[in-house]
């Protein structure tokens, strides 16, 4: 078996932990596993159900190629918002880190 070299797109893509591997029918089964959870109590869960319903149908259209790329930008987003929640916290840990992150700032 002859080795190719990859480029160097290529290579970023085998080692990027945001990289989506799931196809886009694994998104949909997860997203109907969540509607049929949700489904145990209709009416509490009504408006999830919709939501998670429309989330459905915009998957459906959207070309693989593109779902790939918005995943990975939210797994960047949610790193930033989670980040950024933790600095809101009052424990004293993570407001040290906070003065320490605005410290970098400057």
């Amino acid at each position: 078996m002859e080795k190719t070299k990859l480029d160097r797109e290529e290579f970023w893509n085998t080692v990027d932990p945001d990289k989506l591997n799931l196809s886009k029918s694994d998104i949909l089964n997860f997203c109907q596993s969540c509607i049929d959870e949700w489904k145990e109590n209709k009416i509490s869960n009504f408006r999830y159900i919709l939501a998670m319903s429309i989330m459905q149908a915009q998957i459906k259209i959207t070309p693989e190629i593109v779902l790939k790329k918005i995943w990975k930008k939210i797994i960047l987003w949610f790193y930033d918002l989670t980040f950024q929640n933790a600095l809101h916290n009052d424990d004293p840990m993570m407001k040290e880190l906070k003065r320490l992150h605005e410290g970098k700032k400057d």
